[in-house]
């Protein structure tokens, strides 16, 4: 990010979800890099074994217990950043950068399903489980205005960038199709090309195999310099933004080494391949003209 302007989440809610929505659409044509997170109650469903093992289940136990938790459980945040290839975000003709923090109304901690430790750390980190039932958007709602906010449906001009995605894409998808998710793994992989295009990348995943950088968020983002610019940690907006930014510097290392070395990682997603199954396609281009 070259600006020295701050950065704003702009945070929405049920009564201003069209307007940012109109101002998603009104900059995605200029900043065609969106960078997604999201916030949920934790998980219930949990593989069987020890730790040190964990890395070690395949794509097909990965998938499913994804889809168990995706399909039980409610989404209660999810963060949005355009930017350029540069990591600048858009402005609107103001003092401030601004990326978007959801707040859905979806989720009842006294009915729904979740894991109590995870609601403990969402809501220590600032999170009004309250204020979002009052005031936060239904999802079918937000699915809707999605569909026509040039942002899905195999938008051909933009990049989707994660950190261990799958979530996250799956997530998204049970919104927009208002049904589980497939009992298959090369049927979410289709719709995740149909919804989100070719040009999908988890960092997680590109990362590992790359450069060898491994862990979670915050520590890859310190390995690699990028500091948190606002909010707090497991706030979708402020994740979405650490995101973006260890994306763009990742970016800007390998360019310096073999910008070659990240064709390929379409569709990746950490977890859900085992360095060859990502989309069921050919990519043909590198992140597309607008990373390059």
């Amino acid at each position: 990010m070259n600006s020295s302007k701050p950065v704003h989440l702009r945070e929405v809610w049920a009564d201003n979800l069209v307007y940012e929505f109109f101002l998603i659409k009104e900059a995605i044509s200029r900043f065609p890099l969106v960078a997604l997170d999201t916030e949920f109650p934790g998980t219930i469903f949990q593989l069987n074994r020890d730790k040190s093992s964990l890395s070690h289940a395949t794509p097909y136990e990965n998938y499913c217990l994804m889809k168990w938790n995706v399909d039980l459980l409610k989404i209660i945040q999810l963060g949005i950043t355009l930017s350029d290839s540069h990591g600048n975000l858009p402005s609107f003709g103001t003092e401030f950068h601004y990326a978007w923090q959801f707040n859905f109304q979806d989720f009842n901690i006294e009915h729904d399903h979740h894991n109590e430790e995870s609601i403990g750390l969402l809501e220590l980190q600032g999170i009004d489980l309250k204020k979002n039932r009052e005031k936060g958007i239904d999802s079918s709602d937000f699915g809707r205005l999605i569909l026509s906010s040039g942002l899905v449906s195999n938008n051909s001009s933009i990049t989707w960038i994660t950190f261990h995605g799958a979530y996250d894409f799956g997530f998204l998808i049970k919104i927009l199709t208002k049904r589980e998710l497939p009992s298959d793994m090369r049927s979410f992989l289709g719709m995740m090309r149909f919804f989100f295009g070719v040009r999908v990348y988890d960092t997680k995943f590109m990362m590992g195999c790359i450069s060898g950088l491994h862990g979670g968020l915050e520590r890859v983002a310190m390995l690699l310099g990028v500091e948190r610019i606002t909010g707090r940690r497991h706030q979708a907006g402020s994740d979405i933004l650490l995101t973006l930014q260890t994306f763009v510097r990742f970016k800007e290392s390998c360019a310096k080494i073999d910008l070659e070395k990240l064709n390929g990682y379409e569709g990746m997603m950490f977890g859900l391949c085992e360095g060859w199954l990502g989309f069921t396609y050919a990519p043909d281009t590198f992140m597309g003209s607008t990373l390059v």
